[in-house]
């Protein structure tokens, strides 16, 4: 009776670690952010694994008798172990740093699904899409964003100031989506060195949002308004966004008259 007892209480015991790794998994692959569980995962269908190959290795070298539930145990053994390691390494293995070029595919897959009304920016000065009018007309999420015809394209971005460079920037975008709103972080400070982008899929809004770690190298913050965290950016977003600098169309003219130069 004791045996018995036993074994359902490590029946039960299994199966109710097997839903606990199930609900770990399930959050852990939804995740930005890489975590040291992950390594239990990988523990165990490593120790899953060697389990099968020292069972193996005695119904090899023994004599006693074994049945063929035990060679499916060796079987499941081997199979269960691989396919948690290649489960983990797939699934919870989480890159969330980014160089600008990874992000191009990502970023204009995310744009392409858009209603077409509006997009915001969070935009820093704008150099993602390259510094010069050359390097702006050859990058990709520039090439694409031009191509949506957003009706209102809406940019939170740092003010010029004395930059001749940056402003040539701001015009060449002027110049080439007359529908661009750009206002300025007030104070400049205000600029939480957030990138992304916020958009609405049938009414809904979505967002894509990076932080800045470095020129040109971005980490994962946020990539979807259901969740908490996007839902603050996007009310960030619009708070900034009414606080900030609104320039006057005539030092707007003055960008796009750089770009002929």
């Amino acid at each position: 009776m004791l045996l018995t007892d036993s074994t359902i209480l490590l029946t039960v015991a299994s199966i109710c670690f097997g839903a606990l790794l199930g609900i770990a998994g399930n959050k852990l692959s939804h995740s930005i952010e890489n975590s040291r569980w992950k390594y239990l995962f990988y523990a165990l269908g490593i120790i899953t694994f060697i389990y099968g190959v020292v069972l193996a290795w005695l119904m090899r070298t023994t004599i006693l008798d074994f049945s063929r539930i035990d060679l499916y145990a060796v079987l499941l053994a081997f199979d269960s172990g691989v396919l948690m390691v290649v489960f983990t390494k797939k699934n919870l293995e989480i890159k969330n740093i980014f160089a600008t070029n990874e992000l191009d595919p990502i970023i204009n897959n995310f744009t392409s699904k858009a209603d077409k009304k509006e997009i915001k920016l969070f935009g820093g000065d704008l150099n993602f899409f390259g510094n010069s009018v050359t390097e702006i007309d050859g990058n990709k999420q520039y090439i694409h964003l031009r191509a949506q015809h957003f009706n209102r394209i809406l940019i939170l971005c740092e003010s010029p100031k004395n930059g001749v460079e940056t402003k040539i920037r701001y015009g060449k975008i002027l110049k080439d989506m007359p529908n661009t709103e750009l206002r300025f972080y007030n104070p400049d400070r205000a600029d939480l060195k957030v990138r992304g982008r916020i958009i609405e899929i049938q009414g809904v809004p979505k967002l894509l949002m990076y932080n800045k770690i470095q020129s040109r190298v971005y980490r994962a913050l946020e990539t979807d308004t259901a969740n908490s965290n996007g839902a603050l950016y996007n009310n960030i977003w619009n708070l900034v966004w009414d606080l900030a600098i609104q320039p006057k169309q005539s030092e707007l003219d003055s960008y796009k008259e750089l770009v002929h130069h």
